[in-house]
C-alpha cells in the first residue's frame, strides 16, 4: 500500500457524534494512547510505515494553525500482541523542531510516549472521525485483517513552546473498542 495515507475525514467535536459507550471511552481518552495499550499487552511495538519530509493536507495546517509549508510527514502501525490495532499519523512541522530530534528521530519508539512524559506540553481538544472501509486507512484495514469496517479515529494538536504538532490516531478492527458494537464492526 503506497503510503503516505493520510486521515482526509470530517472531523467533529466528539459532543456532536452519537458513539456507543465502549468506542466514546476510547475516543475521548485525554491519556497517553501508548500508556493505554501497553496496560494491554506487555509486547507493545511500532512499525513505521513512512517517516519523511514532505506537505501535509490543508485541513492539517489549518489544525495546526501553519502556513504550507514542508513537514515532517510519520505514520506508524501501533501493534499489540502481535497484531496492527492502530494507525497514527503526526505532523511534526521540522523547522520549529530543529532542537528537538528526541521527536524528529524516533524510529521505532512511541511518539505518545515521548509527549506524555514532556512537561512543557499542552494537549489541545480531541476531534474524532469515521472511516469508510474504502477510505485509505479503511483499505490498509482490509488489506491486514481482512474486514471491511467503518473505523473510528482521533485526533488532537500537541502544543510545545516551540510549535505544535498534530496527531491522528485510527483504530483498526481488532482494537477492544470494537468488541462488543457489533454494528460499529467488532466481533462480539
Amino acid at each position: 500500500m503506497e503510503t503516505p495515507l493520510g486521515t482526509q475525514a470530517q472531523w467533529l467535536n466528539p459532543k456532536h457524534v452519537q458513539l456507543p459507550p465502549d468506542l466514546r471511552d476510547w475516543l475521548t481518552d485525554a491519556g497517553s494512547l501508548t500508556a493505554k495499550l501497553k496496560a494491554l499487552h506487555a509486547d507493545f511495538r511500532v512499525q513505521v510505515l513512512c517517516q519523511r519530509q514532505g506537505f501535509a493536507d490543508d485541513h492539517e495546517y489549518r489544525q495546526l494553525g501553519l502556513e504550507k509549508q514542508p513537514v515532517t510527514l510519520r505514520e506508524v502501525l501501533l501493534y499489540c500482541n502481535d497484531q496492527p490495532w492502530v494507525f497514527a499519523r503526526s505532523i511534526l512541522p521540522h523547522e520549529q523542531l530543529q532542537q528537538s530530534a528526541e521527536i524528529t528521530h524516533l524510529g521505532n519508539n512511541p511518539l505518545g510516549e515521548h509527549l506524555f512524559q514532556r512537561q512543557d506540553i499542552t494537549p489541545g481538544q480531541i476531534e474524532v472521525a469515521s472511516f469508510a472501509p474504502d477510505s485509505k486507512v479503511g483499505c490498509l484495514n482490509h488489506t491486514l485483517h481482512g474486514k471491511h469496517q467503518t473505523l473510528w479515529g482521533r485526533r488532537r494538536c500537541f502544543h510545545l513552546p516551540e510549535t505544535a504538532i498534530l496527531v491522528a490516531e485510527v483504530f483498526l478492527s481488532p482494537t477492544p473498542c470494537y468488541a462488543y458494537n457489533p454494528t460499529m464492526g467488532g466481533d462480539a
